[in-house]
């Protein structure tokens, strides 16, 4: 798994990570047996892994398209590694993830790989690609864990970030994380984008920043710089569309039909005044990422 390549996704979230997921997904290197958008969130389990069961995590058995014979082989090769989690459950509760040493420690760079290869074994696929968007924290211990990946950072004008959530927490009672404050938005949009763009002036060529607004725009294009990123070669069916189904989930109808640049105003969701505020407090990143400021008067 050290020689692999997988592709992480890694942009924010509401930021139009699903589309470019499921583009990816119709590519004929990365195609699963089935399509499937699930998230691994598997960075948020680590400090459980000695609770790991044929049952749990639920999102670990769903990227694997419940295929329960890979998951129990991929419980096998862990029984180890299970065992030093156990060992360090002290620690692991009290310091959360807030030491690297402890994550290796706990040898959860050896459980990324196996889990890995399990799941791109069962999802059929000649190149693994995976959705977390809450992964920006963690760019470097993937990296370390898979030193040939790619990772692509999807962003989006953060004004239209804030009303996708709200649009999503009001078609979906059950997603109350997109019930998210103006400030709580703020600190985290900055904190992801930031901790990118530091990664990147370092000299790391593994990340490749997608611009939603570009790839709504004009999909082939800005899937063309994608496969090229990836080193694959470009396939102009992934990028289209040939049995849409705008029913399929009253969360995000348009996720199931063809790319389409948003057909919806921001004001639609957020006030003039949440967006003054939020376009001050955000500008410097912004302008890092070549966003202008929506007028508001």
């Amino acid at each position: 798994m050290r020689r692999s390549s997988p592709v992480f996704i890694v942009g924010e979230a509401r930021s139009g990570t699903s589309i470019l997921y499921r583009t990816l997904q119709k590519h004929s290197s990365f195609r699963p047996r089935q399509t499937n958008l699930a998230e691994t969130n598997i960075f948020a389990h680590l400090r459980r892994t000695f609770m790991f069961s044929q049952t749990y995590p639920e999102t670990l058995r769903q990227f694997m398209l419940g295929d329960t014979g890979a998951y129990r082989e991929f419980l096998r090769s862990i029984r180890l590694l299970r065992a030093v989690s156990a060992l360090w459950v002290g620690p692991n509760w009290l310091l959360r993830d807030r030491a690297d040493w402890l994550w290796y420690a706990n040898l959860n760079h050896l459980l990324l790989r196996s889990y890995f290869f399990h799941a791109a074994a069962a999802r059929g696929c000649r190149r693994l690609v995976e959705k977390t968007p809450t992964n920006t924290p963690n760019i470097a211990k993937l990296t370390r864990t898979f030193p040939r990946a790619r990772l692509l950072y999807v962003h989006r004008h953060p004004v239209d970030v804030l009303g996708s959530y709200r649009r999503r927490a009001r078609a979906d009672p059950n997603a109350t994380w997109a019930n998210i404050t103006p400030d709580d938005f703020c600190r985290t949009w900055q904190a992801s984008t930031e901790r990118v763009l530091a990664w990147l002036a370092s000299g790391n060529d593994n990340l490749q920043l997608v611009r939603y607004e570009a790839f709504t725009e004009n999909p082939e294009a800005e899937f063309q710089r994608i496969c090229t990123f990836l080193g694959e070669p470009f396939e102009q069916e992934a990028v289209e569309e040939r049995h849409p189904d705008l029913t399929r989930w009253r969360g995000d109808p348009l996720l199931w039909g063809p790319v389409v640049r948003q057909a919806k105003a921001w004001t639609d969701h957020v006030a003039t005044t949440e967006a003054a505020d939020l376009q001050e407090r955000l500008r410097p990143v912004m302008d890092a990422l070549g966003y202008e400021p929506y007028p508001v008067s």
